[in-house]
């Protein structure tokens, strides 16, 4: 079993296992839109700056530090 250690990306608190019954972690990801069935035109457009991997977070005070640090 692989063991896949996630802390914070802001003040790097383990995230990986819970200590409570439940418990959350807040992922930000960059995640591509699929194409609307049936087709048609689509446009080559890219979001900047792009995210170079999936950042966590143990809140929403931590995501607003680190996008204020950015």
């Amino acid at each position: 079993m692989k063991n896949n250690q996630v802390t914070c990306d802001f003040c790097q608190k383990d995230l990986t296992y819970a200590s409570n019954c439940v418990e959350y972690r807040l992922v930000l990801a960059s995640e591509a839109k699929p194409h609307a069935p049936g087709g048609g035109a689509v446009t080559a457009m890219m979001i900047y700056p792009l995210l170079d991997s999936d950042a966590h977070f143990c809140g929403w005070t931590c995501l607003k530090k680190w996008i204020n640090k950015e």
